[in-house]
């Protein structure tokens, strides 16, 4: 078995070790706080998540390119002083969102996720693979079992999350801390920030930043338009159609680490087809197996709350299977840093996806955002291949 073959198996492993731990908490949340305490939780995560979005333009996958040129030490410290300003930043704005339950907790959780994702980004870029999946399966473990144990053996009920992630993320933060220091070697001179994490990241995040609002606009849309028990059935439905994309997660991070090692223009693209081929298979089946589960395992899962999610997932699946391939073509045109191109085909997606949103959601209620989604998602991978292929035509 050749490197790249084991990666792949290592980091697919771990995304669903990350799966499952995190379906886990779900189904804890949703059998004993119902789908209204599932809406609050996922409004709160959602908005740390968004946090991240700004954050991650000094702490983002660009680091990974970067490392191979500029001094790690640099890099880390450079992208924990924007991380801290944007966080500290964030206060103003937030004191606006006096509806979300633990709102005055979403800096410090944002600050520390971006902690931990910086110090793994940083060990991608050392390609230590293990031990980055390592953090990876750390996070949710700690956090399901401290939710767990806090929920079940105390009087603190929905309160156990945030604290439960708190003493998850502080762990999980000296962990990655650890294993990465090594690689942080003292620079000679001052420092000095280093401005390229911004300008590439700029293009780098400002893709994945649209790219989030094409798979989270909707939570926000149905908690203005619907309520909070909606988006719990809504989270639950779009975290379990996501979960096959773990696959093409695992795949094009490996990919992406290849392109980067390898100069053979040919081999990248071979690499690429053939992963794609893979990951729309793999998704297609998967997806299949997810539609044709019966209703009465989705209430056994969760509760009666959730009784008509067996009939959403139908909505979502042309979303599931477009994003397996686009999401290769993605780490292709990452590892070229050809940033530019992967932000024009979010957008694309963003606004479809959004449009619909607004027609479909009103009338159409669940079934419309999860349509909206997957229009979205199809706009986008329309967008990618029109774009890898014009590519293909200048080597």
């Amino acid at each position: 078995m050749n490197s790249i073959t084991k990666g792949i198996f290592s980091t697919f492993f771990s995304k669903v070790m990350v799966s499952v731990l995190g379906l886990v908490v779900v189904i804890i949340i949703s059998r004993n706080l119902g789908a209204e305490g599932r809406g609050i939780i996922s409004l709160m995560v959602s908005l740390i998540a968004f946090l991240q979005l700004f954050c991650d333009f000094g702490g983002n996958s660009a680091i990974i390119n970067l490392s191979y040129e500029i001094p790690q030490r640099r890099l880390w410290l450079s992208s924990l002083v924007w991380v801290f300003f944007i966080c500290l930043l964030s206060y103003i704005p937030l004191a606006f969102f006096d509806r979300v339950s633990y709102i005055f907790l979403v800096p410090l959780a944002a600050f520390l996720y971006s902690f931990v994702n910086i110090n793994s980004l940083l060990l991608m870029g050392s390609r230590k693979v293990n031990q980055r999946n390592l953090v990876m399966v750390t996070l949710p473990l700690l956090l399901l079992l401290g939710f767990g144990l806090l929920f079940f053996q105390t009087s603190l009920g929905i309160s156990a999350y945030p604290l439960a992630m708190f003493i998850a993320l502080g762990i999980s933060s000296l962990l990655s801390f650890i294993l990465l220091r090594g690689q942080l070697k003292p620079v000679p001179g001052p420092f000095v920030f280093e401005k390229q994490i911004l300008q590439q990241g700029a293009w780098v995040q400002g893709g994945h930043a649209v790219q989030f609002l094409n798979y989270r606009i909707n939570f926000f849309i149905i908690v203005l338009l619907m309520n909070e028990a909606s988006l719990g059935i809504y989270n639950n439905v779009v975290i379990i159609a996501e979960s096959i994309w773990i696959l093409g997660h695992s795949m094009g991070q490996m990919q992406h680490m290849k392109i980067l090692n390898t100069e053979d223009k040919k081999s990248h693209i071979t690499l690429t087809n053939k992963f794609m081929f893979i990951n729309f298979i793999g998704s297609l089946g998967l997806m299949i197996i997810l539609i044709l589960l019966p209703r009465e395992f989705w209430v056994w899962l969760f509760s009666d709350d959730f009784s008509e999610m067996d009939t959403l997932f139908i909505y979502l699946a042309p979303g599931v299977l477009c994003f397996s391939i686009s999401n290769i073509i993605n780490h292709f045109l990452h590892a070229k840093n050809q940033f530019k191109t992967i932000l024009q085909s979010n957008i694309i997606g963003l606004v479809t996806g959004l449009v619909v949103s607004v027609l479909l959601i009103p009338g159409y209620g669940l079934k419309g955002a999860c349509l909206s989604w997957s229009c979205g998602l199809l706009a986008s991978m329309l967008t990618y291949i029109f774009i890898y292929k014009r590519y293909l035509k200048t080597i």
